[in-house]
């Protein structure tokens, strides 16, 4: 069953169970977002040693005018993955199209959830 992997990402990640992991969080005038949100701090020894990349991208949403930032960490090799949940948040959040199933079973994949899993997932939504 999908769960929350909150602060478990990482140690996922060492151990080769989890890919891909990302974090995201409203951009505002002013604010530092709180390593809660994006462990930016946690991941850094990781990603400097190159046991994982890093990748970020800001969109704005057309709909509601927010910018939204999104931290991506990936394994070596898996950054496809990262590259991939970017291109989809730029294309619904711009507008070029919109935010569908389809897009949220794509995502499930990509972050190495089971396709019970996401089966499961999308009935409850």
């Amino acid at each position: 069953m999908i769960g929350p992997h909150e602060g478990k990402e990482l140690e996922l990640m060492l151990s080769g169970q989890k890919k891909f992991a990302v974090f995201y969080d409203l951009v505002k005038a002013n604010y530092q977002t709180p390593e809660e949100i994006i462990p930016e701090a946690l991941f850094s020894q990781h990603v400097a040693n190159g046991t994982i990349v890093r990748l970020e991208q800001s969109f704005v949403s057309r709909k509601s005018g927010d910018k939204m930032r999104y931290v991506c960490f990936a394994l070596p090799g898996q950054e496809w993955r990262a590259l991939t949940y970017l291109w989809i948040k730029g294309e619904t959040l711009s507008g070029v199209r919109s935010f569908d199933r389809a897009d949220e079973a794509i995502i499930g994949r990509l972050l190495g959830y089971s396709e019970k899993d996401i089966s499961s997932f999308l009935n409850d939504t």
